[in-house]
């Protein structure tokens, strides 16, 4: 077993996008997650393994004993948020409702306190960060410090440190880039690790540990899910983000968990737990 490394996994389905899919038609859609969850734990398990599951409140409500059962095996149960929409399109009063309710969705189904959140597509900003400390979270984990996705908040360009306060008692644990010269390459996961050979994205994130000292990966369920219904309307760079490479995802991340000892965010981070 090598160096090790943070594992997330962002539990959200193939349809629950807050852009192209409001969480008003999301009913209409076939929930395939837990089979692809449960792959995720069964991998897991075979190097024993921990993770930090940021789970969507919405399927949290459709699915509260596969929350249970991720909690029950030793996995940090952390905040996606209820809805999926991007930080930065809602309002102050909009954005407290949205993560106040999934927290409180969350602590309810596995009856103890949730103090992590991931803002969907990683889009978090100033403010957001500020009402996540007045609604209880102890670090947020959304930062990636990107110079070119169209997505991606954009509150650091670079960071000296990838886990660093923000105010007192609340932390940001980031997610990773690669340095190529200028340009900072987002190299967390998700369609990152489907797009580069196993071997070269492995190469990075040894690159990142050496230089940062920490790796955040993350992958969502339908990563590893090649039968998904194609989502419509979405243009060739999207599809390339959603599709390419998902029968090559077992694989890849039976791979990862072989090459690095796997570990949720607070028990690479217990103090985070500690935090009054």
């Amino acid at each position: 077993m090598g160096q090790s490394i943070i594992f997330t996994v962002d539990l959200e389905d193939w349809f629950t996008d807050g852009r192209q899919n409001r969480i008003s038609s999301w009913n209409n859609y076939e929930l395939r997650i837990e089979a692809n969850v449960r792959t995720i734990l069964t991998l897991l398990a075979k190097y024993n393994a921990k993770g930090t599951f940021f789970v969507l409140g919405w399927i949290a409500l459709k699915k509260p004993d596969l929350i249970r059962e991720i909690h029950a095996l030793g996995h940090e149960i952390a905040s996606h948020g209820f809805a999926h929409e991007l930080v930065y399109t809602l309002t102050f009063d909009q954005f407290r409702n949205d993560v106040r309710k999934s927290k409180d969705i969350l602590e309810d189904i596995v009856g103890t306190r949730v103090i992590g959140y991931r803002a969907p597509c990683f889009s978090m900003i100033k403010w957001g960060l500020e009402i996540l400390k007045q609604e209880g979270f102890k670090y947020d984990s959304s930062i990636i410090p990107n110079t070119f996705h169209d997505l991606y908040a954009k509150l650091y360009s670079r960071l000296d440190k990838a886990c660093f306060e923000i105010q007192e008692n609340f932390w940001e644990v980031s997610l990773p880039v690669l340095q190529m010269g200028p340009v900072n390459i987002p190299w967390g996961g998700g369609g990152y690790l489907r797009f580069y050979p196993y071997s070269l994205f492995k190469q990075g994130i040894n690159k990142i540990v050496e230089s940062k000292g920490l790796y955040n990966f993350y992958i969502h369920p339908y990563d590893l899910d090649n039968s998904q219904p194609r989502l419509a309307d979405l243009s060739l760079l999207n599809k390339l983000r959603r599709y390419y490479g998902l029968k090559f995802t077992e694989g890849k991340l039976d791979k990862l968990l072989n090459d690095f000892e796997c570990k949720s965010i607070t028990a690479y981070y217990p103090f985070l737990s500690t935090l009054k």
